[in-house]
């Protein structure tokens, strides 16, 4: 009896992992990743296409800013039970579509919502909805946005590879107040305004507790360091933000 049991159990597991060597050649085959899409506030698992990176003269790039436009998706059942995938079986999905979606299990998540990038010039300061990636949960959440390099030919392939680079390594930081609050940049955030339910942090921040611009090492000259007397640092906002959801954001 045990020697049958011990035969059923090995025979399941041999099973079990064939069939995920056979998902994983599948998912390599198919350029795919795990993800979930948020649907109408239903999650549905499936897989979604690779994206992020991008190649600029036989070199390779990351290009976040991808994640913010659309994604291609295929659902857990289709994929898994289909024996041929086509491409009419991966569904199309915009930030106007869908409440949001997680990106190779989990590993990075984004909400569908409006933004206006106010860095932006001319139609880019106008409010569209993106999928913007959010790095933390609270009263206060914050988000990160890219901005997305020029649709333009450079006659030299390294000023886009350096524009590129630059994008990509330097996001907008991004919070939301509430759950359906608007989304605006950190180094923008009026701290007194924002945090007028919680006068702790805000005599806290007045009182540069939480650091100004003159702790930096950047060179400074007569106008930065008056201007270092009124302006704080993205640093300073972030650690109100933190005391903020720590004792007030209940």
């Amino acid at each position: 009896m045990r020697k049958t049991v011990l035969i059923f159990v090995s025979a399941l597991i041999l099973t079990a992992s064939h069939a995920f060597c056979q998902n994983s050649e599948k998912m390599a085959q198919e350029y795919v990743v795990r993800g979930t899409i948020i649907l109408k506030g239903k999650e549905i698992d499936g897989y979604i296409k690779k994206m992020g990176h991008s190649l600029l003269d036989d070199k390779r790039f990351s290009s976040p800013w991808e994640f913010q436009k659309t994604i291609r998706f295929i659902s857990k059942d289709i994929f898994e039970n289909k024996q041929k995938i086509k491409n009419k079986d991966y569904v199309k999905y915009s930030p106007k579509d869908i409440d949001g979606y997680h990106y190779n299990d989990d590993s990075l998540i984004y909400i569908s919502a409006k933004y206006s990038d106010m860095s932006a010039v001319g139609t880019g300061m106008i409010a569209k909805r993106k999928f913007m990636r959010k790095i933390s949960d609270g009263k206060i959440s914050l988000f990160l946005h890219y901005q997305s390099p020029p649709s333009v030919s450079f006659e030299k392939p390294s000023e886009l590879q350096k524009i590129y680079t630059e994008c990509a390594e330097n996001p907008d930081l991004v919070f939301r107040k509430g759950a359906d609050g608007k989304l605006k940049l950190v180094n923008s955030l009026n701290v007194e305004k924002e945090f007028e339910d919680c006068q702790k942090v805000v005599l806290k921040f007045k009182n540069e507790e939480y650091g100004t611009l003159e702790n930096n090492k950047e060179k400074k000259s007569k106008l930065t360091s008056l201007v270092n007397k009124v302006v704080f640092r993205d640093e300073a906002r972030l650690k109100a933000i933190k005391d903020y959801n720590e004792t007030c954001g209940e």
